[in-house]
């Protein structure tokens, strides 16, 4: 069973495994592949013909000043991209770009410079072509040189539905998680505390007042993914204890709880905003700027199903999507931010566990374990002594939302079985949920 997205798919995702990449290049074929990850590729770069993503990797290892320190990570100097065309050893991939020939005397130093109508006609005209070649949508970002961090691309014509490339976005995440910059500790903080902080700064950006719209387009759900990955991936690095934990732990993790992550901020905020009166009843804030009502809503699905909102009603009741029951239940509860950082944190790690088993659920049984005592702790600083009936509080507000999704679970089994959704996206481990 896949995809935990509510607007995504819940049928098969396909990921091919990579082959070696051809010996000999001919400008004048439409190459598919990537020469570093062997992914769809999307035009020439710096000598060779590879992917954006891969693009990028280069330009930024150019201006790395810690370019000559890095090492192979397996010290062994022969890394190789998984199925999925992911690298998890920055030396050898560059390695692999100049192996190819690739050149940093390539790079346009001024490439994004925008400089009259006439020389950016004549980049949008090249591009166009290009684009046409390798058969990748045209926008304004890609004539300017600005790569967009997700990519839509149609193999061919008779494609009704497209290819989402999210490896940009993916690569993004993941170095917040795998080299997290230093976190900022007025004292010597609890790893709740700590996650508490990560959860603090992020909502510190929520409007209050924000604005209805009526439907949600293609792009509202591409910014949804954007913001909520980087930021389930820079929360999981407040906590010492999960920046700790071995790079492929870390991964783990995020695949699983991103998506959850940002549903249950979401859930807790419009709760919040609820109690404030900032909001209706029958209605979720969907983003810092966004505002749903349950009654009036609908969304684009054409990127993904053949059917329309209005025909796919039975698995898009508002009520059910957002998890309204959830909402009304921390309404009642009103946890402070401390305990509303514990609880999106016992659902996830429970959720990471529950997928993964065996050593990554003992992980997260005693990461659980440890964010309780954290708690009772809290608790003790706040003379709780009697805290017993706030804490079955709090477990009310968990089985809630593990059974709510439990049945969204078994909607998305049905919808696999129809086919209702297609989609084809570079990176569908990160689209999972448990059986």
């Amino acid at each position: 069973m896949q995809n935990s997205i509510d607007f995504c798919s819940a049928s098969s995702s396909t990921s091919s495994n990579y082959s070696s990449p051809p010996a000999v290049l001919d400008i004048d074929q439409v190459l598919e592949k990537c020469q570093i990850c062997y992914q769809p590729g999307h035009g020439y770069h710096f000598g060779a013909f590879i992917c954006r993503a891969c693009a990028a990797f280069f330009r930024r290892c150019h201006f790395s000043l810690a370019l000559d320190q890095r090492k192979c990570r397996l010290l062994s100097g022969s890394c190789q991209p998984n199925k999925n065309g992911r690298w998890f050893c920055k030396k050898c991939r560059f390695d692999k770009c100049l192996e190819l020939g690739m050149t940093t005397t390539n790079i346009q130093y001024d490439r994004d410079a925008f400089k009259s109508s006439a020389s950016f006609l004549k980049n949008k005209s090249v591009a166009k072509r290009v684009a046409d070649r390798v058969s990748v949508p045209m926008t304004v970002e890609s004539a300017l040189g600005i790569n967009p961090i997700m990519i839509f691309t149609y193999a061919d014509e008779n494609k009704q539905f497209p290819f989402i490339d999210i490896s940009q976005l993916v690569d993004k995440a993941l170095s917040s998680i795998l080299t997290p910059i230093s976190v900022r500790k007025i004292k010597k903080m609890s790893n709740l505390e700590q996650l508490t902080q990560g959860l603090d700064e992020f909502q510190w950006t929520q409007k209050e007042s924000v604005s209805q719209i009526v439907r949600l387009s293609a792009n509202d759900h591409l910014n949804d993914f954007q913001t909520y990955m980087c930021a389930a991936a820079k929360w999981l690095s407040y906590s010492d204890r999960i920046r700790n934990l071995d790079d492929e732990l870390k991964i783990q993790i995020l695949q699983c709880i991103w998506f959850n992550w940002g549903r249950l901020e979401r859930i807790a905020t419009t709760a919040k905003m609820r109690n404030k009166r900032k909001c209706g009843k029958k209605q979720f804030v969907f983003s810092n700027n966004i505002l749903l009502d349950y009654d009036e809503m609908s969304s684009d699905l054409s990127f993904w199903s053949n059917y329309t909102f209005e025909e796919m009603k039975y698995f898009f009741i508002p009520t059910e999507m957002f998890y309204d029951e959830v909402i009304c239940e921390m309404e009642e509860v009103q946890p402070d931010n401390m305990e509303t950082t514990f609880i999106i944190s016992l659902m996830c790690f429970h959720l990471t566990g529950k997928q993964f088993g065996g050593q990554v659920q003992e992980e997260m049984d005693q990461l659980q374990d440890l964010l309780s005592d954290e708690l009772h702790e809290y608790y003790l600083k706040k003379n709780m002594t009697m805290y017993s009936l706030r804490l079955k509080q709090l477990m009310k507000i968990k089985e809630k939302f593990l059974k709510l999704r439990y049945k969204r679970c078994e909607k998305y089994k049905i919808a696999g079985i129809f086919e209702a959704f297609h989609t084809n996206l570079s990176n569908p481990e990160f689209f999972m949920i448990p059986a």
